[in-house]
């Protein structure tokens, strides 16, 4: 009987039966929030089957915090202006920074001659603005809930309008740019790039004042994105249309 009784407590010694010991779990660490490893790369395409490219390549540091950068292949030209496409981000605490400074001027210096126009058609206008300083667009903060809102951006910027190209003839102007964010929805989506339990719509509310002469005109924008906790944005819907993720690779 010694024999088995050995056997028996050598058994029990290597599967821990009779033990008060629970053992230890293994901790599975999840991938970020907002997936931010190098060489991830997210493919979308929009209604009329245009697709784009985004990859996060390398990472850099500015303004004492640390940025990856974002890479993008086939933008449309309209696409360098928007905010959701920036060429860097950071994740810090509970929010996603975009960088989105190269962006703000291209923008307004874009869209105020379209507003102006009529006030001075036929003039050749050139735009001069104060620099901008490293401005962020607060993507969102984590963790989403539905009816979370924050502010997303808000600046504001002085210049002046050039006629002529003459110093002489130059308009103060002031321009300020405000978005707001706000959780809409959390629900189940389908895309290209398969189908997710759970995506937060998320909705950008857009107002971009100008001031000329004693008057404000205001125009008003909206995006909305549908965001995947450890994907990424799998859908975007705007006055362009719908894009749609088709493909990720997460690592």
């Amino acid at each position: 009987m010694r024999p088995i009784s050995l056997i028996l407590c050598t058994v029990f010694i290597l599967s821990g039966c009779g033990s008060d010991e629970t053992p230890t779990p293994i901790e599975q660490t999840p991938p970020n929030y907002f997936p931010d490893a190098v060489g991830s790369r997210w493919v979308y395409r929009n209604a009329d089957g245009y697709e784009w490219t985004r990859e996060i390549t390398d990472g850099y540091s500015a303004e004492a915090a640390d940025y990856q950068r974002f890479t993008y292949t086939q933008l449309a030209a309209d696409d360098a202006l928007d905010y959701l496409k920036p060429n860097a981000f950071r994740v810090a605490e509970n929010r996603v920074f975009f960088s989105i400074g190269e962006k703000v001027d291209p923008y307004i210096q874009t869209e105020l001659p379209v507003l102006v126009e009529d006030e001075f058609a036929g003039l050749a206008l050139d735009i001069a603005l104060e620099p901008i300083s490293h401005p962020e667009f607060v993507f969102f903060e984590f963790p989403l809930s539905p009816n979370v809102e924050w502010d997303a951006f808000n600046t504001k910027v002085n210049g002046s309008l050039v006629l002529q190209n003459l110093v002489l003839l130059q308009i103060p102007l002031e321009a300020q740019v405000s978005i707001k964010g706000k959780v809409v929805a959390e629900s189940p989506l389908e895309t290209p790039a398969g189908s997710f339990d759970s995506a937060f719509q998320i909705a950008y509310e857009m107002e971009f004042t100008h001031t000329l002469f004693p008057e404000a005109e205001v125009v008003r924008k909206r995006q909305t994105v549908w965001f995947v906790p450890h994907v990424g944005i799998v859908k975007i819907e705007d006055q362009r249309g719908v894009t749609e993720l088709i493909s990720y690779t997460l690592l």
